[in-house]
């Protein structure tokens, strides 16, 4: 039986993904990290741990009372990510998706052999113009030089599907992006938007493999599913 650990479980692709870690019958318990309950709390197999995500050193999973020991980690998804907008300020949005994501990255890489299985962006790139994608980029770069048995970065365009929050841009773009990625070009397909259960499939099954080393799954490869 397995133990996996998720940060990010409550957003639109967290969410999905739980989905399928809770219907997973070789999976014995999830462990939740959040910074305030969720909706997951009184689940059978989940374990929530309240934290604040800047501080993963506080971060201590249960003993197992048979072995006398911590809980061995399989597998380690982070979700989490956000926009400017929300976050409120540039520095708001790094600390959210670099800070926190490399934080916990960290931890996984200090405290367990598990899989670390994160959430990019297509066109993620340190040196971008953009400060989405080039904070995309830095995160991408700190996570590759952690000591992880294995590190799966989701470059996905796009994303579309139901979310609790209505975000226009995405909207606006969601037509031109589809039409586009009709055209006979690679490059041009791989501007498709990828549906949010699209990105979860993806993400549950590939972390079903046992590998080693680090992967880059792109949007493309990402459609598959």
């Amino acid at each position: 039986m397995k133990n996996v650990i998720i940060v990010g479980a409550t957003g639109a692709t967290g969410n999905q993904l739980m989905q399928q870690l809770l219907n997973d019958v070789t999976i014995e318990n999830i462990y939740v990290v959040h910074y305030r309950p969720t909706q997951f709390q009184h689940l059978k197999k989940v374990t929530e741990i309240i934290l604040d995500l800047a501080n993963f050193d506080d971060l201590a999973i249960a003993v197992d009372t048979t072995m006398n020991s911590a809980a061995e980690i399989d597998c380690a998804y982070c979700c989490l990510g956000t926009t400017r907008k929300k976050a409120g300020s540039l520095a708001a949005f790094r600390q959210v998706d670099k800070d926190y994501i490399v934080n916990f990255g960290t931890w996984v890489a200090n405290h367990t052999k598990a899989q670390l299985h994160v959430i990019s962006a297509v066109g993620a790139n340190a040196k971008s113009a953009s400060s989405y994608l080039q904070t995309k980029g830095e995160t991408e770069q700190l996570l590759r030089q952690l000591p992880l048995s294995a590190l799966y970065l989701y470059q996905p365009t796009l994303l579309h599907g139901k979310r609790d929050e209505f975000r226009l841009i995405e909207a606006i773009a969601y037509y031109p992006l589809a039409i586009i990625s009709l055209l006979p070009f690679t490059l041009l397909k791989q501007q498709k938007p990828i549906a949010i259960e699209q990105l979860a499939n993806a993400i549950y099954q590939l972390s079903q493999q046992v590998t080693s080393g680090h992967h880059v799954i792109s949007s493309l490869e990402i459609q598959q599913y």
